[in-house]
């Protein structure tokens, strides 16, 4: 028989214990404990949480923490399986900066048993982050646990779903503010760089006010045509919106997007170029917006690990202006998306209020052309 959960656990603290309590040997660089938060990652299989283990080893390089890693079989026999590691680093005069790992994998009944183990295992001190990979539903009580002890919670759209994100994000709003824990999304992170260069289309002061005036937004993806607009399409989308004023209305099934003087935008959403690993992401965006002697489109295009920008305003009876630039994207790898967001503030009303815009779409409007 598998020993019980109060078992592991006495072993696990034995083992943390056990990292730090014998001294150096002879020629040993000395090892000196730290832990700034509780890192506590739950993947929906086993599979996954071993996936992103080498992810998290990763961060713990920069971030001291104790990290719990749990991979999920609720379907399995009932059992608490449980690894300890400790991951060090270089740090000032020589010594070795060491953060704590747990690799926990719950299976049957011990997945519902989930929140008391990691209340047992964490410290108390510090803040807990919780990294919820795979679908979820702000009600399922394992989660709400877990969350509810939580500072900051960190989603992944692409991996679970918008429906999810959006379902988290109306539980917390339930929540007294002093008790509510952030939230944020790893789908999201990715998507600064494109939020960067789509500002830059209206830094110029002239061309600021055109902001208000957008005529048409394209947003291309990867993926086969006729498929429905990814998280990442979607949430860029939603965040164009909310922090532009615009609403969305239907008109034979399609999306059209209306600005605050109640003007219309043209709206394509595209899919083209095959299937992508993790699922679609954004390609390119276009975005075009006039008034009456101004006028200024916008365009960027994903190509390899960079994305070319051009920009052309026309005004008057001048020549148009155009600018392109190359920019290099930033390093979209899981730990350096996890680094980031763990790094960002806490509270993202701008992830909240997109999320809840996107939430209000039906599929049919998210189709591409």
């Amino acid at each position: 028989m598998s020993p019980g959960p109060a078992a592991v656990i006495g072993r696990i603290e034995g083992d943390l214990r056990a990292l730090w309590a014998a001294p150096p040997a002879p020629g040993e660089v000395p090892k000196s404990r730290a832990c700034t938060m509780n890192l506590v990652l739950v993947a929906a299989s086993v599979d996954v949480a071993r996936e992103w283990v080498a992810v998290v080893d990763e961060i713990l390089q920069g971030t001291p923490a104790r990290a719990l890693v749990v991979g999920l079989d609720p379907d399995g026999p009932d059992a608490l399986e449980a690894d300890v590691s400790g991951v060090c680093t270089p740090g000032d005069a020589g010594a070795l900066l060491c953060s704590e790992r747990v690799s926990l994998v719950a299976r049957g009944a011990v997945s519902v048993r989930l929140p008391s183990v990691v209340a047992a295992l964490t410290v108390t001190d510090v803040p807990t982050t919780l990294v919820w990979l795979g679908r979820v539903h702000a009600h399922d009580p394992v989660f709400a646990a877990l969350a509810s002890d939580a500072t900051r919670i960190l989603l992944d759209a692409s991996a679970g779903s918008l429906a999810g994100l959006a379902d988290v994000v109306y539980w917390l709003r339930t929540r007294a503010p002093a008790e509510r824990p952030g939230v944020t999304d790893l789908t999201w992170v990715r998507l600064s760089t494109w939020q960067e260069l789509c500002a830059r289309i209206f830094d110029e002061p002239r061309l600021r006010p055109l902001a208000e005036h957008v005529t048409g937004v394209t947003i291309v993806q990867d993926g086969s045509p006729g498929a429905v607009l990814g998280p990442q399409g979607t949430l860029l989308l939603g965040w164009l919106a909310t922090r532009l004023g615009w609403n969305a209305a239907s008109l034979a099934g399609k999306l059209r997007l209306v600005r605050r003087d109640g003007g219309t935008i043209a709206v394509s959403l595209r899919s083209e170029g095959g299937g992508a690993p993790g699922g679609p992401s954004v390609r390119a965006v276009r975005l075009d917006a006039g008034g009456t002697d101004l006028s200024v489109h916008g365009e960027m295009e994903r190509e390899g690990n960079a994305a070319n920008w051009r920009m052309e305003v026309r005004g008057g009876s001048g020549e148009p202006q155009r600018i392109e630039q190359r920019v290099r994207l930033r390093d979209q790898s899981n730990a350096a998306i996890l680094d980031r967001a763990l790094h960002r503030p806490t509270h993202d009303p701008a992830l909240e209020e997109a999320a809840a815009w996107v939430d209000e779409l039906r599929g049919e409007e998210l189709a591409c052309g």
